[in-house]
């Protein structure tokens, strides 16, 4: 069954040549996407204004021959819409992507409305990849994509247990994202806040240790995790060591005194593998490995 999928480009601006390769890859794949007339006016390193920007991703809602709403990169911007939109009038359409995306996506669970953390359009070009894990990679989690917005569930997947204990078990609503980008709305309107028994994903791209540190001390402060269930650790992708230091234990200091158990693995984040996933949706932690729901 082929998707027929709404471009959005709510934060950074992309060489529009790479958008028409991935669509063309995309389209190998089912997966069919619907530029707008103008989908970017370049404004600095921004896909646009903040009117520019708003008013596609209003009109990529709205149109009623498309199953979701697919932003075409992270970046920089999506905050600056956040504010804007008026989340009371958007229908129940997905919105799909990751990164910068995850202040939209966290908008989207407070007020109701589907979204899915996954990869954004433009990475239709690792289908072409010249690497072939690469492109198995994309492949398959474009797949799981595809899946999701027909309503099956992404496959379970194995966790380590970094501080939980071999018989932990959560559930609670899945929820998350980009570290530095939750930090960045801390104190603001767009606050992140795990709800009651929520299961955290957390995950970043080119910080070096001091900086994850840094965002994780002021998400933990502002009290975003104050009720959380368990934090599962993503990618790290290309995340800049400090002398022996372990990436975990970065996340011990400030998790355990909470409370809060602590695991890794999952193939999410900005690297080769980013699987899928319904944000704000029921999952569990059972036996170490994590349950998603469709």
């Amino acid at each position: 069954m082929s998707l027929t999928l709404s471009l959005v480009a709510p934060a950074s601006f992309t060489a529009p040549e790479l958008l028409d390769q991935a669509a063309e890859a995309l389209a190998e794949l089912g997966i069919h996407v619907r530029f707008p007339p103008q989908l970017q006016a370049r404004c600095r390193y921004l896909a646009g204004d903040v009117a520019h920007r708003l008013a596609v991703l209003q009109a990529a809602y709205v149109d009623p021959d498309t199953d979701a709403v697919w932003a075409v990169r992270g970046g920089y911007g999506c905050a600056h819409l956040a504010t804007e939109i008026d989340w009371s009038r958007l229908p129940p359409k997905p919105l799909i992507g990751y990164s910068d995306l995850s202040v939209l996506l966290s908008q989207c669970q407070r007020h109701g409305l589907p979204a899915i953390h996954g990869p954004v359009m433009k990475e239709g070009l690792k289908l072409v990849a010249e690497d072939p894990t690469v492109r198995a990679a994309s492949r398959r989690d474009l797949e799981a994509l595809k899946g999701l917005l027909q309503g099956e569930a992404p496959p379970s997947v194995a966790l380590s247990a970094i501080t939980a204990a071999p018989d932990h078990r959560s559930s609670g609503p899945l929820v998350g994202g980009n570290l530095a980008v939750l930090a960045s709305v801390a104190g603001t309107p767009l606050a992140f806040r795990a709800p009651p028994g929520a299961i955290v994903i957390l995950e970043d791209v080119g910080e070096p240790y001091y900086r994850l540190e840094r965002d994780l001390w002021q998400l933990v402060q502002s009290g975003a995790l104050d009720t959380a269930g368990a934090v599962c650790l993503g990618t790290f992708e290309g995340c800049e060591p400090y002398a022996d230091l372990r990436l975990e234990t970065l996340f011990e200091t400030w998790l355990t005194p909470r409370g809060i158990p602590l695991f890794g693995g999952l193939p999410i984040g900005h690297g080769r593998d980013n699987l899928p996933w319904r944000y704000g949706a029921p999952a569990s932690i059972v036996d170490s490995r994590l349950h998603f729901s469709a």
